[in-house]
């Protein structure tokens, strides 16, 4: 899945423990990208939770 904020890959942002994510992504780790937190996408939790 991509951030909506960033549009990076979930594998692309650090392990979050504390974070609001479905996924515990936190800071996106490309180094000129600023998002510090991923956002989920509505849609694809809609899916999963299907």
């Amino acid at each position: 899945m991509n951030c909506e904020r960033c549009h990076h890959t979930d594998e692309a942002h650090l392990l979050n423990q504390n974070s609001s994510s479905i996924i515990k992504a936190g800071k996106c780790q490309i180094p000129i990208c600023t998002c510090q937190s991923y956002v989920d996408s509505m849609q694809a939790i809609d899916e999963e939770l299907l």
